[in-house]
């Protein structure tokens, strides 16, 4: 052990065990590589002489003191995606990938181990306009669109286990999203990646501080305030908060099938009890009635479509922005999740897309069909006929390939005007002209076509005059 000792193996007790493993990992195949010996069991054996192995209270202390000191913040809105909000972030793809095949050792040194070296992330500020005291301010990533300890009331280990597996769905979306970034790139998705990529969406909806406030807050209607006792009950649960994070839990760990016929059985459910709205349903399963539609529905009854900002206008972000809907009441035809200034994935509902319902004064949209584009679907079994069932043609491995449809100007400010519309605290822009604009389209439609109608004279008059220190702009 002393010629090891004089290689450069010494345990560095102020790193993690696990980057000590792998630094002496990596020094040993250097030094067995030197020595002409082909043996890698030597390699484990040299190792476990110098890591001291750790206990099972060890490793567990450092988990207690973290879930005591340590405040966790939860995005409702992915950090990937804020970021292209960024004046410093652009979208090429050696900024917004990274190499993970050759881990940075270089905070090790041999025979004089010194303190780890912190990773510097660059920061990426965004605009944050603050509606109530009409201010607006640049907030790094890190700590815009979330919550401070969303999961309070729930032990660290769990914490941790619904971070890991929403992680994983994160990943498989984020794949997309970046294909949807690669203007000039094709966009595709198996079965499987699209219900992932669906549930993704729908939990990032669901977690944001607006409805995770419902719950926790309170916040019900009569009508759904029953429902919610009603499921409580049903599910011997003792309060809303806990109602919330059981819903939260079963969709990020239920496999998409699971989520698919427990949709399909409250919908029987409520068709032969000929009750109205699922908040009267006598479905009684995992999840609350009312959200499962919602996530059933998002899931299974949507066509999804990619939405291309015209050059010149940009969408903006708000804590809606990952779910708002347009539409009746009751009937959602078009629901909305900025991914970027210049996309968004907007889940369609087919039957507002057939032409005899487009003829009912309630299947009234915005927006024109020529903004829907229905994927080619490449079949694992072959091409599909309409004389075989569907059901048994379509395979997980299907292919579906989509197209960016480009969405003019005064489409784009229509988005932004929903969003103006439902917004609760705060609203994001990166463009201050597109954002200008939105809030002139907004104003001139709110009283026809909005519930709200919020008042943006502050921010509008701000941006006027910003932008004609520039340039001069339109009024």
């Amino acid at each position: 052990m002393a010629l090891l000792t004089y290689v450069g193996f010494h345990y560095n007790e102020s790193i993690p065990y696990d980057l000590n493993l792998l630094a002496h990992r990596a020094l040993a195949i250097d030094f067995i590589s030197e020595m002409k010996v082909d043996r890698p069991d030597v390699i484990d054996f040299l190792l476990q002489e110098i890591h001291p192995k750790q206990s099972m209270t060890q490793e567990q202390t450092p988990t207690q003191e973290h879930s005591t000191t340590q405040i966790q913040f939860h995005h409702y809105i992915p950090r990937f995606i804020l970021k292209t909000f960024a004046d410093n972030f652009s979208l090429s793809n050696n900024e917004f990938t990274t190499d993970t095949s050759n881990p940075n050792l270089s905070w090790f040194k041999t025979r004089n181990p010194s303190k780890p070296r912190r990773k510097v992330r660059p920061r990426h500020d965004i605009n944050i306009y603050r509606v109530e005291d009409h201010t607006t301010n640049p907030i790094d990533v890190s700590r815009a669109y979330g919550a401070e300890d969303m999961y309070r009331d729930v032990t660290e280990a769990d914490c941790m286990k619904f971070e890991k597996l929403l992680a994983k769905h994160e990943s498989t979306s984020a794949t997309f999203i970046r294909q949807i970034w690669n203007e000039d790139g094709d966009l595709s998705l198996t079965r499987t990646q699209l219900g992932d990529m669906k549930k993704f969406l729908c939990v990032m909806m669901y977690r944001s501080e607006y409805r995770r406030s419902h719950y926790f807050n309170q916040r019900f209607d009569l009508l759904f305030e029953m429902s919610v006792k009603r499921h409580m009950d049903h599910n011997k649960l003792s309060n809303a908060q806990t109602v919330w994070f059981e819903n939260l839990k079963w969709i990020i760990e239920a496999p998409v099938e699971d989520i698919v016929e427990e949709y399909r059985k409250s919908i029987v459910a409520r068709v032969e009890s000929e009750t109205p709205t699922a908040l009267l349903s006598p479905y009684q399963g995992p999840i609350h009635a009312a959200e499962l539609e919602d996530f059933g529905y998002l899931m299974t009854q949507t066509i999804t479509c990619i939405w291309q900002a015209e050059t010149g206008s940009e969408f903006i972000l708000s804590e809606a922005c990952f779910g708002a809907w347009e539409g009746d009441t009751g009937i959602w035809f078009h629901n909305f999740f900025v991914v970027s200034p210049r996309f968004a994935i907007v889940l369609v509902n087919p039957l507002y897309m057939a032409e005899k319902n487009k003829q009912k004064p309630r299947w009234t949209s915005m927006f024109e069909g020529k903004l829907h584009v229905i994927p080619e679907t490449i079949y694992k079994k072959g091409p599909w006929s309409k004389d075989v069932d569907l059901a048994t043609h379509s395979s997980p491995d299907d292919l579906f390939k989509y197209k960016r449809i480009v969405v003019p100007k005064e489409d784009v400010y229509k988005v932004n005007a929903i969003l103006l519309d439902d917004r609760r605290q705060f609203l994001t822009y990166k463009s201050n002209v597109s954002m200008y604009k939105s809030l002139r389209y907004y104003d001139k439609v709110k009283k026809e076509m909005f519930h709200d109608c919020h008042d943006y004279s502050i921010l509008q008059h701000k941006l006027f005059s910003d932008l004609n220190r520039t340039h001069p702009v339109d009024q």
